[in-house]
């Protein structure tokens, strides 16, 4: 497969740019796996799978195709799990940051962000796990302050 991407047609831009403008920006968890081992693990059929699948899908809890099934948020909400991110700004005395930057990449934390400003990392988090975050560093010895932001809606 070639690293670069094929131009779209005029017909392809069109469709893409259109489905975009209606599209509603969302966290999805794919589960990369073919039904039929999924059934398999399951210890169920193929057709039972599908069966159980269809009002999930009908309902807007999955969607599925070749070799993958995700959960959308919704489903995730139903789980009980927030799925949306949540950010950490996290502001650390200037001589314990280089030990907090090692320590933080262990673990639940999506990305971090060393940044320059009034604060000096901002971690992504997914929702759920933002008081599992908070409790772990909160144990760091220079860790002055933290300020968590709730994603409510996905924009763009």
């Amino acid at each position: 497969m070639s690293s670069q991407m094929e131009p779209l047609t005029k017909s392809e831009y069109r469709l893409l740019a259109f489905l975009k403008e209606r599209a509603l920006a969302e966290y999805v968890y794919s589960v990369d796996m073919k039904q039929a081992e999924l059934a398999k693990k399951l210890g169920i059929s193929r057709q039972a799978l599908s069966v159980k699948l269809r009002p999930l899908i009908e309902r807007g809890y999955v969607r599925t195709g070749r070799g993958f099934v995700d959960l959308t948020e919704k489903s995730m909400s139903a789980l009980g799990y927030y799925g949306k991110p949540a950010y950490i700004l996290v502001k650390i005395e200037p001589g314990k940051r280089e030990t907090l930057y090692r320590a933080l990449k262990l673990g639940d934390i999506n990305k971090i962000s060393r940044v320059a400003g009034d604060v000096d990392l901002i971690l992504e988090v997914d929702g759920t796990e933002a008081a599992k975050v908070l409790d772990r560093i909160s144990t760091f010895e220079g860790v002055v302050e933290t300020k968590t932001y709730f994603t409510l809606e996905m924009i763009s």
